[in-house]
């Protein structure tokens, strides 16, 4: 895993925070973080893309500055998606954009696994995003979710 960082986020706290996200039999992907202009934005390529050049899955995360946390629940205005919830912290934003584009390479590599309720097809958003508010509330009840 290659792991690329744009951001002030410490290279420590983006490992913890994929080892704590990241579903089983998942591996061997790569991962940018970088800057975002907005609150959080994120993409996943399960089969890599030309930007990368390489066929590794890549997933691209980005995160705004900390002066936008925190940051009250926004609802969402594309079809398919959950209400993206409270952010306390520009981590907590990182933990759920990345556990939601995680999650894209697992349906990639699971094609008729388990799926949250309401999910349809293969590429859902809103299993994604019910595994990333999961994965958020993980995070907030560990300790790790303290050391921010």
């Amino acid at each position: 895993m290659r792991i690329g960082n744009t951001t002030q986020i410490d290279m420590g706290t983006i490992r913890a925070v994929i080892s704590f996200v990241r579903p089983n039999g998942i591996s061997k992907f790569d991962i940018h973080v970088k800057n975002c202009s907005g609150l959080l934005a994120g993409s996943a390529y399960h089969e890599g893309c030309g930007y990368h050049g390489t066929a590794t899955p890549l997933v691209v995360v980005r995160v705004g500055e900390s002066k936008l946390f925190p940051a009250r629940p926004i609802e969402s205005r594309r079809a398919g998606y959950l209400p993206t919830p409270w952010m306390g912290s520009r981590v907590e934003a990182l933990v759920y954009v990345m556990a939601h584009e995680l999650r894209h390479l697992w349906q990639a590599k699971v094609k008729s696994g388990w799926r949250v309720w309401g999910a349809r097809g293969q590429f859902s958003e809103r299993d994604a995003d019910a595994y990333a508010i999961r994965k958020l509330r993980e995070w907030r009840k560990s300790n790790m979710g303290g050391a921010q």
